[in-house]
C-alpha cells in the first residue's frame, strides 16, 4: 500500500492550484470517457467531476489511506478500490474506460501497470492518459535527473523523469494519440489515448 501522509495532505491543501495548471486538458481528456470508468489513482477526484455524461458508472482506485479518506468523504456514493495500481482488485474486462491523470510518475512499476491497465480493459475498451514525462531536450533533461532524487522524497515518490512515451509503446496498448500538450520545462506534460 502506499503512504504518505504529508505529501497527500499537502496535495488536498494544493489541488486547486494544480487544476489551474492542467485544468482545461483534463477536461478534454475526460470528456472522451464512456461506459464503466476507472479512475486509476483517484486521488482528491479531480477527475470524477469532469467525466463526459454517458459514463455509466464510475469507480475509483486509490491506494493511499489519506487520499482514499478524502474520497469516501468527498464520494461517499461511489466505489473505491484500495489495492495498488499493479495489482488492481478488479475483475478481468470489467471497464469500458481507464483514466490516470498524474499517476504513472509514482507508481512503482510502469510496465505492470500498464498491463494491470490492459487487462481489467474489455476488448473495445479505451486508456485515455495524462501524464508528465521525461523531457526531450537535453538540458532539461539533465537538470530532471540531478533534481530527481530530492523530488522523490518530497514529491510522494514522483518521478520527474519517466519515459511514458516508451512503457506505452512496450505495452499491450495500440498508442493512437500522444501528443506534448503542456511543454512545461521540468514538468512537461502529454495526453493521449491508447486501445485495448
Amino acid at each position: 500500500m502506499v503512504n504518505h501522509p504529508r505529501f497527500s495532505q499537502a496535495y488536498i491543501w494544493g489541488q486547486d492550484l494544480l487544476e489551474k495548471v492542467v485544468g482545461d486538458v483534463r477536461t478534454e481528456q475526460n470528456r472522451r470517457a464512456y461506459g464503466a470508468t476507472l479512475i486509476v489513482g483517484a486521488g482528491t477526484g479531480l477527475d470524477v467531476g469532469q467525466l463526459a455524461q454517458n459514463v455509466s458508472e464510475t469507480v475509483m482506485l486509490e491506494p493511499d489511506d489519506t487520499m482514499r479518506g478524502y474520497l469516501n468523504d468527498k464520494f461517499p456514493h461511489l466505489r473505491t478500490i484500495s489495492s495498488p495500481a499493479e495489482r488492481m482488485d478488479i475483475a478481468d474486462e470489467e471497464f469500458d474506460t481507464v483514466v490516470t491523470s498524474l499517476v504513472l510518475c509514482s507508481v512503482d512499476r510502469v510496465d505492470q501497470v500498464l498491463r494491470e491497465i490492459h487487462r481489467v480493459l474489455k476488448p473495445t475498451g479505451q486508456y485515455l492518459f495524462l501524464e508528465h514525462v521525461k523531457h526531450d531536450a537535453p538540458v532539461p533533461s539533465l537538470l530532471q535527473n540531478v533534481v530527481n532524487p530530492l523530488w522523490k522524497r518530497v514529491g510522494g515518490g514522483c518521478h520527474l523523469n519517466r519515459d511514458i512515451h516508451l512503457n506505452l509503446v512496450q505495452s499491450p496498448f495500440k498508442v493512437v494519440e500522444y501528443s506534448l500538450v503542456k511543454p512545461n520545462f521540468l514538468l512537461p506534460i502529454v495526453a493521449g489515448r491508447a486501445l485495448k
